[in-house]
């Protein structure tokens, strides 16, 4: 079988010896260009790939972008829910040592009204002793009584065997008569101090029963008041609330500089430690001290200043001192109070 192309690399003879140059030319052009063919074949997939790979390198750097930014957003979402959160912790901290001292106060007051009715229950206990006695006393005076009529009775039957000793049963009669006198008088003294005592003791009685009475009211009158101050209190905080809705929007440290101070009353006395962005951690300063970085960085700041006061659980402090030094901060300082 005979094939109409040219072998690659055979010299061809032919009938004219001018024409066998060219068929070799024509292989080793045919090789250039099948070598040129696959090494711009190896290029363009070369390439290709390369464009692929380019395109996944900058998909994946606006992934990361975006993963970043929504990972700020949340971080400084966070942080703000955080300074909200730790602002309203205190200012709750604050209400409960208010009501706390309140409740304090009114027990101090029923310790003292349970002291006065303990006395009173000691005293109507002695009372009750000295009417016991009386009572002895006066059951003598009716023996002593008995026994006399019993001696009377035997010196009239003496009268009747002896009447020439008249004369001296008579002086005796007599004499027993003043002695019966006497134990009378006795008697009627004793029956008086007997009165006298059952109505000190009634008297008693009524105190003690007006007292209870008396507790059992400032009771329930402390009842209502603290009923009627958690009301007062509910009422305020939502008129409060309304009204800042409607004249200006709620306070937040969103977009604000921060400067927080933390106040506790330890052993030693009271203790402020400050920070401002920027710093490591809280530093210990006067109030002095605080004062005059925050009325620097009020001039620096001016409305764009949050100030964050701390006041953490048992801080030592009454609910008029944490009130007091915090309200005087806020008015002086934070953007919120300023006009």
């Amino acid at each position: 079988m005979h094939s109409s192309f040219a072998t690659i690399g055979q010299r061809h003879y032919g009938d004219s010896g001018d024409n066998s140059f060219w068929p070799s030319f024509t292989d080793i052009m045919m090789v250039i260009t099948m070598i040129f063919l696959m090494a711009t074949s190896l290029l363009i997939v070369r390439n290709w790939q390369l464009v692929a790979e380019l395109q996944l390198s900058v998909a994946a750097e606006q992934i990361a972008a975006q993963i970043i930014e929504s990972t700020t957003e949340v971080n400084a979402t966070l942080e703000e829910r955080l300074t909200n959160a730790e602002q309203a912790n205190s200012i709750l901290r604050l209400r409960i040592m208010q009501k706390d001292e309140a409740l304090l106060a009114a027990n101090e007051t029923l310790n003292q009204q349970d002291l006065t009715i303990a006395t009173l229950r000691a005293e109507n206990t002695g009372l009750q002793e000295s009417l016991q006695r009386a009572n002895t006393a006066i059951t003598t005076a009716n023996l002593e009584i008995e026994s006399a009529n019993t001696r009377y009775q035997s010196l009239s039957r003496q009268l009747a065997d002896l009447n020439k000793q008249l004369t001296a049963v008579n002086k005796q009669v007599e004499q027993q008569q003043i002695e019966n006198e006497n134990t009378l008088m006795k008697l009627d003294l004793a029956k008086s101090g007997i009165k006298a005592l059952t109505a000190a003791s009634r008297t008693q009685l009524e105190d003690i029963a007006s007292l209870t009475q008396e507790k059992q009211a400032i009771s329930r009158d402390l009842a209502r008041y603290n009923q009627q101050l958690l009301t007062l209190k509910g009422e305020y905080e939502v008129v409060k609330s309304k009204y800042e809705e409607l004249i200006r929007p709620a306070r937040s440290a969103k977009g604000k500089y921060i400067a927080e101070v933390y106040y506790i009353n330890s052993e030693s006395g009271k203790i402020i430690r400050y920070r401002q962005p920027g710093d490591i951690g809280f530093t210990t300063l006067s109030l002095y001290e605080v004062e005059m970085r925050l009325t620097r960085l009020k001039a620096e700041k001016g409305k764009e200043l949050y100030v964050k006061i701390i006041i953490p659980e048992n801080s030592g402090l009454t609910y008029s001192e944490a009130w007091n030094f915090m309200r005087n901060l806020l008015v002086k300082y934070d953007y919120y109070y300023q006009e």
